[in-house]
């Protein structure tokens, strides 16, 4: 077993073998993952009623707890290389994590240290455990939607809801109506998540709406195919300004969503996200 590091520092993933290789990974255990739901008491019913829509139902952040092995093989390294290693993980901002049991699905985490390496006398050699926090409470796929779902490369795993079909499509031309599957266990929200949409259309007031979750969203501006509309947030930007609108930019609940695109016969639309899971 291995454990992976990515610090959004341009290297991209590399192994803690490879960076300190007097440690060796024991095991990786992530919490279950946990959820913050809204509930109220009403006189007369049994129980808890439940207000909130299954989408609008938050994960809260969790620990994923690594079991490492230090084995200095002489006494004289041990203070050393452990000082290395808390260098390497506790850090001010946060990264990514993940580990080959788990291939093709990465972890947002902070490390702020609070764990430590003792050395017991006479020994060059002592397990322990870092505490990482999960903050965004759910596991993120390495590879986007416009990475082919199938078993055939090394992009997907089972366990990641892959479905036994391969003509999924995330993106569309002058289709008004088509379907957009989000193959994890969670809603993905364009506030929150890696969900780049674009647009290429022509029109005044075209509308992208979600049957599904029914959300939706009017451009309030006329569009030439040859200026690509992107979406940031709650912007919606052309030209690296943005312009007026009303709505938000729909989201994809979990399996598959409903699409439409109004007031516009000639548009090109792509959905590059990421997928989450539980």
């Amino acid at each position: 077993m291995n454990l992976y590091l990515d610090f959004n520092n341009g290297l991209g993933e590399q192994s803690l073998s490879s960076l300190l290789p007097h440690f060796k990974v024991q095991s990786f255990t992530p919490d279950s993952p946990g959820i913050e739901r809204e509930t109220v008491k009403i006189p007369r019913i049994s129980g808890l009623v439940l207000p909130q829509h299954p989408r609008d139902v938050v994960f809260k952040e969790r620990s994923i707890k690594v079991e490492i092995l230090l084995n200095s093989i002489i006494a004289e390294n041990f203070y050393q290389y452990r000082r290395e290693l808390y260098a390497l993980l506790v850090k001010p901002y946060p990264y990514y994590i993940s580990t080959d049991l788990l291939p093709n699905l990465r972890f947002l985490v902070t490390c702020d240290g609070s764990f430590s390496i003792p050395k017991e006398k006479q020994k060059n050699q002592t397990s322990f455990t870092v505490d990482f926090n999960n903050i965004s409470g759910l596991a993120e796929s390495k590879s986007t939607s416009l990475t082919k779902q199938n078993f055939q490369g090394e992009y997907w795993s089972p366990g990641m809801n892959i479905q036994m079909r391969d003509d999924l499509e995330y993106t569309f031309k002058n289709r008004k109506r088509f379907q957009v599957y989000n193959t994890g266990d969670a809603y993905i929200n364009p506030m929150q998540h890696d969900y780049n949409v674009t647009l290429r259309a022509k029109g005044k007031n075209v509308t992208i709406i979600n049957h599904t979750s029914g959300e939706k969203l009017k451009i309030e501006h006329e569009l030439k195919k040859s200026q690509p509309v992107t979406f940031i947030k709650q912007y919606t930007v052309i030209n690296n300004k943005a312009v007026k609108t009303s709505g938000r930019l729909p989201g994809l609940d979990v399996g598959m969503n409903d699409f439409e695109i109004q007031n516009t016969d000639d548009f090109e639309i792509t959905f590059d996200t990421r997928f989450y899971y539980a």
